[in-house]
């Protein structure tokens, strides 16, 4: 696969190396598609810290957040078939789910963070993430923290046993198996998109570094707040051990390339097809960038939009974040400045892994500075 020959490549590899001199980045792959043909194709830095190894094309990257994505195109493909229906209740699928209340918690609001089940196991929540069942069965008997569909709290971790245990009991094939058979091998990107680890590629992992200052909240936030109970100040997971890369957690620990990101979301920016393969129609993408809720989230403490399983683009709080300024955009952030995205009225997709963490939730700094750069280039930043 050749670097594409292009104006924005040239920027963009140039922008990466400064960032990566600067300090700000460890290493870094980017990797954008304009109307089904690849743009950008770059990347700096090292593995580390502790590994002077240099960044190449197939290193693969924990991606957090980012998951989120590739598990929810992984479910409106079983959509787009007819498998699972967005409207119908999750326990018509899964009857384990209506415990506690949650008889009639939607698909789509269960995966659009409305379900209110945003807390995450603690102090033990190691175990559940290297224990799928015990995941997908806590999630099961959680009790909403709110009446469902009334209000949205970002679900950091428990989206990945809620939207697995959905695609699960309605398919009767784990999710896992739904993104590399359904996503990842239709477009030749299956060594390049795991969630979950196989054995084999532990030499092409990146190590990711923690940062070295705390985050910043805008707000001096009580220690029994939403936010901590979704994201707690301290776990016992450690995303760098290979037992937790191993497991499946399609919220959290995701490992890719941008190659692959982009990738997938090229056709879903393309009218669900690529290279010949059609991944999905586009009438359902066209309900994928549709806003579910605009409401202030609880957790994140932002009226974030969102749409079925992903965050969109647009203005919050006046602020352009890193998917541009289209709602129509959709896609995933990861903590610490990871994402990816489709942005289809510009015809655009875009992959930022990284394993320098940034005090970031949203794609913030060095990530914001790539992706507007590369809209900034094509001139489709308004």
């Amino acid at each position: 696969m050749g670097i594409p020959d292009t104006a924005v490549n040239d920027r963009i590899t140039k922008q990466i190396e400064q960032q990566v001199a600067e300090g700000r980045q460890l290493g870094v792959q980017v990797c954008a598609y304009r109307h089904g043909e690849r743009i950008v194709d770059t990347w700096a830095g090292t593995v580390g810290p502790g590994d002077d190894r240099p960044v190449g094309p197939d290193t693969l990257f924990s991606s957090f957040s980012t998951t989120k994505g590739v598990a929810a195109t992984a479910l409106h493909i079983l959509v787009d078939r007819g498998v699972i229906d967005p409207s119908a209740p999750v326990a018509e699928y899964w009857p384990e789910f209506a415990a506690k209340g949650k008889g009639h918690v939607t698909v789509t609001q269960a995966v659009s963070h409305l379900a209110g089940l945003h807390t995450t196991p603690v102090p033990n929540t190691r175990e559940h993430v290297v224990d799928w069942q015990k995941g997908v069965d806590y999630v099961a008997n959680l009790e909403p923290a709110w009446e469902p569909g009334k209000e949205t709290g970002y679900h950091a971790i428990t989206f990945g046993w809620i939207i697995g245990g959905i695609v699960e009991a309605a398919s009767g094939r784990h999710i896992r198996e739904v993104i590399r058979e359904d996503v990842a091998k239709p477009l030749g990107i299956e060594d390049e998109m795991f969630v979950g680890i196989p054995d084999g590629v532990e030499d092409r992992l990146t190590k990711l570094q923690t940062p070295e200052t705390p985050r910043e909240m805008p707000v001096e936030i009580p220690p029994d707040h939403d936010f901590f109970k979704a994201m707690p100040a301290r776990t016992d997971v450690n995303y760098n051990e290979l037992d937790v890369r191993k497991a499946c957690l399609p919220s959290a620990n995701g490992h890719f390339t941008a190659r692959a990101l982009a990738r997938m979301y090229a056709a879903l920016a393309f009218g669900g097809a690529l290279d010949g393969v059609q991944l999905m129609s586009p009438e359902r993408i066209q309900a994928m960038s549709a806003v579910v809720t605009r409401d202030m989230d609880r957790v994140i403490m932002r009226p974030m939009p969102k749409g079925t399983g992903y965050f969109l683009g647009g203005a919050v709080e006046g602020v352009v974040g890193s998917m541009g300024p289209r709602e129509t955009a959709f896609g995933h952030p990861g903590a610490g400045g990871s994402i990816a995205f489709a942005d289809p009225e510009a015809g655009l997709s875009v992959a930022v892994t990284l394993n320098k963490m940034q005090n970031s939730l949203q794609g913030e700094g060095p990530t914001f500075e790539i992706c507007d750069a590369i809209r900034d280039e094509l001139a489709v930043n308004t």
